[in-house]
């Protein structure tokens, strides 16, 4: 497609020098810095403080979604699980309305830079978003609500896999388990057993791509329920496969499932480029996002309950997925953040053959607007891990190791005391984010 200049470059010297000043209002470009406090604050283990520090700041329409996103992890932090819930809603409504783009925020969007978008998360961000919510519901025993964001899910995930079939991200592994989860609580066999098989498939495709195995526990419960269903071959292939025992439910017993999310997906900066333009041959600068990821003290944690001490597993790698996602998505950032780059620099030479201070006007915005989009989601985990443990129906007190890269205890913290009753399930959930050193632009 040939790219029209407009008749008078003139003025969008003025649009753009107004782009700046709106760039700098909505805090896109420096959302990471703004962020710092709150970051420290969750590092010093206090939540609270966190949320007063958000709650302080100014969140521009177009980053209202990530407010909404952080508020409610700061809850989830505080335990406030059904506020929590509430934001999440809030959530949804902005991505269901803004998803489709309007055309003056993508005017904007092709003259300035990609933040002048009303942010709606990336596919990354909306999927957590139900993951997240799910498990405030299940935090809070309501297992039919929680069924609720599972058929989201599953929805979530065929849309993303109409979009991108080859995306890593359509077929998330944790996702799948989760969904098994609470179809099973609800007694669902068939489909908590559709749900797991899916699950260690995805598991081995995203073992090929980034670090992270077939949890042990999904082969446990590949094994248990595949038995229970009289899936004779399909029990056989599995014993053939995993080196691990179904694990025994007594009718009588009880269970805790531990979540344990382990420091902070990876934060985006931006990175300035120089590329020659095949159509033009001119050389111009843009810039594009990328990751960087955030360095991991812990190993692992470990659940101490009664005698029993049960080592938490990777379940979901959310810094990898987040990095390969980005990748993915490489492409249409770059021909976009080129293009606009080809477009402001036609304009200021246009500009220029005329009026040598209104090209050097045109020149000056189109540099000082070229920013990458680097909002995320600033509080998502990197990492989550689960143990779960069997115990006979009755009063607990749950206490968590944080183990060290070099298999050290770090730390411990106490859990809530838990009561478990025949038959039933009681989940916990505990966030762990250290200190990074101090972000940058």
């Amino acid at each position: 497609m040939r790219l029209r200049l407009p008749q008078r470059p003139v003025r969008y010297a003025g649009w753009l020098l107004a782009g700046v000043l709106l760039l700098q209002q909505s805090g896109c470009t420096t959302y990471s810095r703004n962020f710092e406090q709150e970051v420290q604050n969750l590092a010093s283990r206090d939540p609270a403080a966190a949320l007063e520090v958000l709650e302080k700041q100014h969140h521009p329409e177009r980053n209202q979604l990530l407010y909404h996103l952080n508020k409610a992890m700061l809850l989830h932090m505080l335990g406030d699980y059904a506020e929590s819930n509430n934001e999440f809603e809030q959530a949804k409504k902005i991505i269901e309305h803004y998803q489709a783009a309007s055309i003056s925020e993508e005017s904007a969007a092709f003259f300035i830079n990609d933040g002048t978008r009303t942010y709606t998360g990336s596919s990354l961000e909306q999927l957590m978003l139900h993951v997240y919510a799910a498990i405030n519901y299940l935090l809070q025993n309501q297992v039919d609500a929680a069924r609720v964001e599972a058929l989201q899910i599953d929805v979530r995930l065929r849309q993303l896999q109409d979009a991108n079939p080859d995306s890593i991200l359509s077929i998330d592994p944790f996702v799948r388990y989760l969904t098994g989860l609470i179809y099973e609580q609800l007694g669902e066999s068939d489909n908590a057993m559709i749900a797991y098989r899916k699950a260690y498939n995805a598991y081995l495709e995203h073992r090929k791509v980034y670090a992270i195995n077939v949890p042990r526990i999904l082969q446990q419960d590949l094994l248990r329920l595949s038995r229970q269903l009289g899936l004779t071959e399909e029990y056989a292939e599995y014993r053939a496969r995993f080196d691990t025992d179904a694990r025994q439910f007594d009718r009588d017993g009880a269970e805790l499932i531990v979540l344990f999310h382990k420091d902070l997906a990876p934060i985006k900066r931006s990175q300035r480029i120089a590329q020659v333009d095949p159509a033009s041959g001119y050389l111009v600068h843009f810039a594009v996002p990328v990751y960087e990821p955030r360095h991991s003290y812990l190993s692992h944690a470990r659940v101490v309950v009664a005698e029993q001490r049960v080592r938490t597993e990777p379940m979901e790698n959310i810094s990898g997925i987040a990095l390969r996602t980005l990748q993915e998505s490489m492409p249409a950032i770059t021909a976009r953040a080129l293009a606009r780059a080809v477009i402001k620099y036609k304009m200021s030479r246009q500009a220029g053959e005329n009026d040598g201070l209104a090209g050097l006007l045109m020149n000056i915005a189109g540099v000082i607007s070229e920013q990458a989009d680097t909002r995320s989601w600033l509080t998502l985990p990197g990492e989550i891990q689960m143990a779960r443990v069997t115990l006979p129906p009755g009063d607990y007190n749950v206490t968590l190791e944080l183990i060290g890269q070099a298999g050290q205890v770090t730390a411990t913290r106490q859990l809530d005391r838990i009561n478990l009753t025949r038959g039933g399930k009681r989940y916990l959930s505990y966030l762990w984010f250290p200190a990074y050193p101090t972000t940058r632009h």
